[in-house]
């Protein structure tokens, strides 16, 4: 007996034969990542402390929580700190996964003024950038201090140490 005729047939995500469902592929590959510590990408997840709930070890469970992984998205934590549950977790662009990475090397504490003397204070380029219509790249380049300016923005990188709270001076000499 094959498919739904079969007393064990659950959701067909899986078959006996054939390709595993993209769907499958993402609830497989986020326990192995979380409970295999074999697995090169345990470190960033199960190693961090990272979890599966225990309703989402059920395939069906999973699938009834996130429905069919939409072409072209892929599993991702909205809080990349919480763990793989209902609630922390949705189907994303590719785009949308690397402005969420943990680790961005290009997320510095940064400060950006405008050609009308507005101050803004941010830690997210990518966000910045999309909001302002700049080039992430080119805004790299200013708070690296290569660059002047970007399409009338001036920006300056924020010194900032973990835990510290954050000062700013109320003259920022960058700017005089």
């Amino acid at each position: 007996m094959h498919g739904e005729s079969n007393p064990r047939y659950r959701h067909g995500h899986r078959p006996k034969y054939g390709k595993t469902s993209p769907t499958y592929n993402s609830w497989r590959d986020m326990k192995r990542r979380c409970h295999n510590p074999n697995r090169k990408a345990y470190k960033n997840y199960g190693g961090r402390g990272i979890k599966v709930c225990d309703r989402w070890m059920d395939f069906v469970n999973f699938l009834e929580d996130m429905g069919e992984c939409p072409e072209g998205l892929t599993l991702d934590r909205i809080n990349n700190d919480g763990n793989y549950e209902p609630g922390n977790c949705r189907w994303a662009t590719r785009k949308q996964q690397v402005q969420n990475r943990r680790d961005q090397k290009n997320q510095k504490l940064f400060i950006a003024k405008n050609e009308q003397g507005i101050i803004t204070v941010s830690n997210n380029q990518h966000e910045f950038a999309r909001q302002h219509g700049l080039n992430l790249g080119a805004i790299n380049t200013c708070i690296n201090g290569k660059r002047k300016s970007h399409k009338g923005w001036r920006f300056k990188k924020i010194p900032s140490i973990s835990g510290e709270p954050l000062f700013i001076p109320m003259r920022l000499e960058c700017y005089a």
